[in-house]
C-alpha cells in the first residue's frame, strides 16, 4: 500500500506501455502511479477489482495474483489443482480431469463466482456454468482473484468473486519460445509450445497445447478408468499506436474428449459408457485511447462461443451450443480528486441446443440480452483510502437490479491498514431455470440477491506480509427445484460467515505462503451447513532456491462437509482430508530445464465428491527447452 501521498496521472504514457506488455488485456491500460514502475513491481499489478490497472495493496479488497513463474514453480496439473484450497476458494470435482466441476468462493453456490477470459465471460449461457476443462494452464500468464461482490462493476454472478484468466502474451524484447513436455502415472502426457515476438510497439504470441491421459476411475465403484483429451492454441496480437493508443487482439480455440461416470441407458439403467466431446472459442479486441493526459477511453467486444455433445450408452444424450457477444464502452478520468470511471456494458446471450429427453418444443426461449451501466470513483488522500461504485442492469428476461458497494481504508502506518466494505450483488437466473427444456421452468423467477459487509487488516513489510479478512454474506431469492414437478421458485437463503488469513515470507532463497479460511456456510431455512462447503480448509506452500535447483512441498486440507450420497441420494457427510505435495527442478543449462512432481505423496484416500475418487499417489517429470 501506499501511503500519504495523492495518485495522480502524470507519466502516463511511460506506465501504460509497461502494463500493457505484461497484460494484453482488454481492460484500460490507464496509469495509476507518479512514476514508471520497476520491474519488480510490475507482477503486483492488477486489472480485475476495478478494471483499471491498480497495484494489488491499493485495491480495497481481499485479492491474490498467480504469475507465471508461480504457476510453473507449483508444477500445478489443471486450474483446478492451482485454485484448490487457496482462502476462500473450494474446489469439487467429480472424478478425473475433464469432470463436472464446481467453485465455491467464500461459501457461495458454484454459479456465484465470474470467471473471466481477458476480462470476457465464459459461462456456459444454458447452466451459466463456466466449464473448467476449457482452460488450460500452459496457455495462462496470471490468474487474479479478487473475493467479495463485484457486481457494481461486472454485474450479475459476481456474488462470492472474480476470478480473471489473463492469457500468456509476449513482454521480452525479441523471438524467444520454449517447449515443454511432460509424462505422468496413468498414461498422461502433455505437450506445450510457446512463441513470443516483441518488435518496437509491436506484441505477438502463440501458444499450442495437447494434454491426454487415461485416467482412473470417476466413481468409486467404477470398473474402468475415465480418460481425458485437450488440444488448443491461443494467438494474441497488441500494438501501441505511439503514444496515443494500444490495440488488443485474441483468438483461442480449445477440444476436448472425456469420459465419466454414472449416465444411464436407454432403460435408465446405470452405465458407465459416458462419454462426450467439446469445444470453446474465445475471441476478444480492444483499443485503449489517451484522448488527453487526465482521460482515456476503451472500447472492447467479444464474442465467446462453446458446445459439447454426450454420449450416453451408445446414445445421443444431447447437445449444447452457446453464444455470447459483449461489446463494452469506458472512460476514465484522473483528477486531483481521484479517479471516475463510467461505463456502459451490452451482451446478448444465445442457445442451440437439442436432447432425447426435451419437451416437444425445447428450450421455448433461447436467447436473451442485457445491459448495464456503472460508474465507480477511487480517491487516495493522505491515509484514507476511498472506493464507491454504483450498477444498473437491465435483462430482457427477468428484469432490472441496482447494485452499489462502497469500501474504507485508513493507513495506521505505512506498512499497516485497517478497512471495511459493504456490497451489494446479484445472480441473474439462467436459461434453464427460466425455461427448462425438461418442462420445469419458471419465467417468473426472480434474481437471487446478496449483500456482503467485510473488515480487514493487513501488514505488508518488505519480506513478508499477513491479512485477516472477516465477512459476512447474506443470500436470499436462492434458486431451489422445490416448487410442483421439481419447478424451480425462490426460497431459499443462506448466511455465510468467514474470517480469512494469508501471510508469506519471501526471503532471498526460502519462500512460504500460508492461506488459512474459517466459515460458516449454513442454510437459513434448515440451519444445516451448505453442501460440499468445509467449515475449516487451508493450504501451505514452502519453496527453497539453491543455486540452479529449486524443492518445494505443498500441504492442503480440509474439515469434512455435508453432502448428498452418490447411491441413495440422502444427506450424508464426506470425511476431510489432508493432502502433500513434493516438487523439485533444474536449470541444467540456460536453455534446459528439468522438472518433477510426486502429488498426494502418501497416497490419501480422499473424496471431494461422495462417491467419486480423486488421484492417487501421482508421478510427474518434464523438460523444458528455451530458444
Amino acid at each position: 500500500m501506499n501511503t500519504y501521498k495523492t495518485r495522480g496521472r502524470a507519466h502516463a504514457q511511460a506506465k501504460y506501455t509497461l502494463v500493457g506488455s505484461l497484460l494484453l488485456t482488454p481492460p484500460a491500460l490507464a496509469a495509476q502511479e507518479t512514476t514508471a514502475p520497476s520491474s519488480d513491481s510490475l507482477e503486483t499489478v492488477q486489472v480485475t477489482a476495478n478494471r483499471i490497472p491498480q497495484l494489488q495493496n491499493d485495491v480495497l479488497a481481499s485479492t491474490d495474483v498467480i504469475t507465471r513463474d508461480e504457476i510453473e514453480r507449483l508444477q500445478a496439473s489443471s486450474l483446478v489443482d492451482l485454485l484448490q484450497s487457496r482462502n476462500g476458494i473450494e474446489v469439487a470435482r467429480s472424478g478425473p480431469m475433464g469432470s463436472q466441476t464446481s467453485l465455491f468462493m467464500r461459501g457461495t453456490e458454484s454459479d456465484h463466482t465470474l470467471i473471466l477470459v481477458n476480462g470476457q465471460r465464459i459461462a456456459n449461457s444454458a447452466d451459466g456454468l463456466a466449464h473448467f476443462e476449457f482452460l488450460p494452464l500452459s496457455a495462462i500468464e496470471r490468474v487474479e482473484i479478487v473475493r467479495g461482490p463485484r457486481a457494481s462493476v461486472y454485474g450479475a454472478d459476481a456474488i462470492g468473486g472474480v476470478i480473471n484468466l489473463i492469457t500468456r502474451g509476449g513482454s521480452e524484447v525479441g523471438q524467444h519460445a520454449e517447449v515443454t513436455l511432460r509424462a505422468g502415472s496413468d498414461g498422461t502426457f502433455r505437450q506445450n509450445a510457446q512463441f513470443s515476438s516483441v518488435e518496437d510497439d509491436t506484441r505477438l504470441s502463440a501458444n499450442l497445447h495437447h494434454d491426454e491421459s487415461d485416467g482412473f476411475s470417476a466413481r468409486d465403484t467404477g470398473s474402468e478408468d475415465d480418460g481425458y483429451e485437450a488440444t488448443g492454441a491461443e494467438l494474441r496480437l497488441g500494438h501501441d499506436f505511439g503514444q496515443r493508443a494500444t490495440l488488443s487482439l485474441g483468438v483461442a480455440k480449445t477440444d476436448t474428449d472425456y469420459d465419466y461416470d454414472d449416465c444411464y441407458d436407454s432403460s435408465f439403467s446405470a452405465s458407465e459408457d459416458c462419454s462426450g466431446e467439446g469445444s470453446q472459442l474465445v475471441l476478444d479486441a480492444s483499443l485503449l485511447t489517451h484522448l488527453n493526459p487526465n482521460w482515456d477511453m476503451t472500447v472492447s467486444v467479444a464474442r465467446t462461443r462453446d458446445e459439447y455433445e454426450n454420449t450416453e450408452a451408445g446414445s445421443d444424450a444431447g447437445r449444447v451450443a452457446s453464444a455470447r457477444n459483449e461489446i463494452g464502452l469506458r472512460h476514465d478520468f484522473y483528477t486531483d480528486l481521484g479517479t471516475l470511471s463510467l461505463g456502459v456494458d451490452h451482451r446478448e446471450e444465445s442457445l442451440d441446443a437439442d436432447g432425447p429427453y426435451f419437451t416437444a418444443d425445447g428450450y421455448e426461449v433461447d436467447s436473451r440480452y442485457a445491459t448495464g451501466v456503472y460508474g465507480s470513483w477511487q480517491l487516495q488522500q493522505q491515509r484514507h483510502h476511498v472506493t464507491t461504485s454504483l450498477r444498473y442492469d437491465d435483462d430482457n428476461r427477468y428484469g432490472h437490479q441496482m447494485t452499489g458497494g462502497s469500501s474504507y481504508a485508513y493507513d495506521l502506518t505505512q506498512a499497516q491498514q485497517l478497512g471495511a466494505s459493504y456490497s451489494s450483488a446479484f445472480k441473474a437466473p439462467n436459461l434453464i431455470d427460466l425455461y427448462s427444456p425438461y418442462g420445469s421452468g419458471n419465467p417468473d423467477l426472480d434474481a437471487e440477491t446478496s449483500t456482503t459487509a467485510e473488515l480487514f487488516w493487513r501488514l505488508q513489510e518488505q519480506r513478508w506480509h499477513v491479512g485477516v479478512n472477516a465477512f459476512q454474506t447474506d443470500i436470499d431469492n436462492l434458486i431451489s427445484y422445490e416448487g410442483a414437478d421439481f419447478t424451480p421458485i425462490n426460497i431459499d437463503r443462506s448466511r455465510i460467515r468467514g474470517i480469512e488469513l494469508s501471510s508469506g515470507w519471501k526471503g532471498d532463497a526460502l519462500s512460504v505462503n500460508l492461506a488459512m479460511t474459517w466459515q460458516d456456510p449454513e442454510d437459513r431455512e434448515t440451519g444445516e451447513q451448505l453442501k460440499r462447503r468445509a467449515k475449516r480448509f487451508a493450504r501451505l506452500d514452502a519453496d527453497y532456491a539453491l543455486a540452479d535447483w529449486s524443492f518445494g512441498a505443498t500441504l492442503r486440507g480440509s474439515a469434512s462437509r455435508s453432502d448428498t450420497d452418490a447411491d441413495t441420494y440422502t444427506d450424508t457427510r464426506t470425511a476431510g482430508y489432508g493432502v502433500f505435495d513434493l516438487r523439485t527442478s533444474w536449470q541444467v543449462m540456460q536453455n534446459v530445464k528439468l522438472s518433477a512432481k510426486l502429488e498426494n505423496v502418501f497416497d490419501r484416500d480422499y473424496q471431494l465428491v461422495n462417491g467419486y475418487d480423486t488421484q492417487g499417489r501421482y508421478v510427474e517429470g518434464g523438460v523444458t527447452f528455451y530458444f
